[in-house]
């Protein structure tokens, strides 16, 4: 099968295309602390509630403590769909 030009390889349908090693990955929350995982919770309400101030104080909170995962976790959460 080959790949529409763009996607990543082994990208499946669906799947979000992009520059080569930039492709889609799954940022489950496998690996992530579940405090990390409570933050990352709070900073995506806040960002859906518009609080400015919240969203801040979370994600310096997030800094403090956050690696690869961390991030990467974060950043799924505020793509996914509501």
């Amino acid at each position: 099968m080959t790949e529409a030009p763009g996607t990543p390889a082994g990208a499946r349908s669906g799947e979000p295309a992009g520059p080569a090693g930039l492709g889609w990955a799954p940022a489950g929350p496998a690996g992530v602390d579940p405090s990390v995982r409570g933050t990352v919770e709070q900073i995506v309400q806040a960002v859906r509630d518009g609080d400015d101030a919240a969203i801040r104080t979370l994600l310096a909170d997030l800094a403090a403590v956050a690696d690869t995962a961390a991030l990467l976790y974060l950043r799924e959460r505020l793509y996914r769909p509501q």
